[in-house]
């Protein structure tokens, strides 16, 4: 797109059209189509919501593993403000506000002209005009990043070498807790223009119900049985690393389920307690990044097969 068509840009009021599309779907169709896809978030699906068509912006607060980026691209999917329905970015301590904002190719400008379509090459901030900005452990961002952001979510505009283009967009973010290395302290002006939304592991029954779907999608093209009682041994095991004070990514539990039944059916036999049990330990020992991992991870263990 060239450049006098940026600057060129109407004002879009995104949560109006956000309004439109939930009033279209109606709130049940919209819980309805999440449901197919994570299950136990309708209450955090509906405080994001109601953030967005009020013009809020939201981050998505919790451990890895729980389903944030996952939840945050279906609402933005389900909603399909545009073609794609939104810009994701993941996002990282070494990027630049540039990276955000997109910049002029001076080298072009200087061979063809300013208006030439490849002059400007727009950023993710710019391209998310009148749509949903995704971005992923949004508090990786560096503070020069983050000032480039604040720019756009305050004044509806993004800033590339003094030229003003008009970007009006909902922005759902997710974010890792604080404790949690490689992250940065959102700034006080930022963390005012968003509401935080928490989002903590499942209770246990609903945790059975989402490993139970999760690991049937997996599976569903090898056409294999889950079993009850390597969902439950999973779930007991998650709730006893986190008593232990560890994270329990449901993410890690549903591969670890997943890979040791695919693992046996390949070999062409019923998933065994061994299997399951190697593939939690080989999923979860890098992630704990403790010293005492597979100590920690042995004691769920026996803790969950003993009952």
């Amino acid at each position: 797109m060239k450049l006098s068509e940026l600057l060129a840009r109407s004002p879009v009021d995104v949560p109006r059209l956000i309004t439109e599309r939930v009033r279209a779907l109606g709130v049940g169709g919209v819980l309805k189509a999440l449901g197919e896809r994570l299950k136990g978030l309708d209450e955090v699906a509906l405080d994001v919501l109601s953030a967005l068509m009020v013009g809020r912006h939201v981050v998505l607060v919790g451990p890895v593993g729980v389903g944030k980026t996952t939840l945050a691209e279906a609402v933005a999917e389900i909603l399909s403000l545009g073609d794609p329905p939104y810009v994701e970015v993941a996002c990282h301590s070494h990027m630049t506000a540039v990276d955000l904002t997109g910049d002029i190719d001076i080298a072009v400008v200087l061979q063809a002209g300013l208006d030439h379509p490849l002059a400007y090459i727009p950023g993710p901030l710019v391209e998310a005009h009148g749509r949903i900005l995704v971005l992923d452990e949004i508090n990786r961002l560096n503070p020069y990043s983050q000032a480039a952001l604040l720019q756009a979510l305050q004044e509806h505009y993004v800033v590339v070498r003094g030229y003003r283009i008009r970007s009006d967009f909902a922005m759902i973010g997710t974010a890792n807790p604080s404790e949690y290395e490689g992250v940065y302290e959102l700034s006080e002006a930022l963390a005012d223009r968003v509401k935080f939304v928490e989002m903590d592991y499942p209770s246990a029954d609903v945790l059975r119900a989402v490993l139970k779907w999760r690991v049937e999608e997996a599976l569903r093209h090898i056409g294999v049985e889950v079993p009850d009682y390597v969902i439950e041994l999973a779930a007991k095991f998650a709730e006893n690393l986190r008593e232990a004070g560890a994270p329990a990514s449901i993410r890690a539990l549903t591969y670890s389920i997943a890979g040791a039944i695919a693992k046996s059916w390949a070999k062409g036999g019923d998933i065994s307690l061994s299997e399951l049990k190697r593939q939690i330990r080989a999923n979860f020992s890098r992630q704990l990044r403790r010293d005492d991992a597979d100590e920690i991870i042995d004691r769920a263990l026996l803790k969950a097969a003993n009952g």
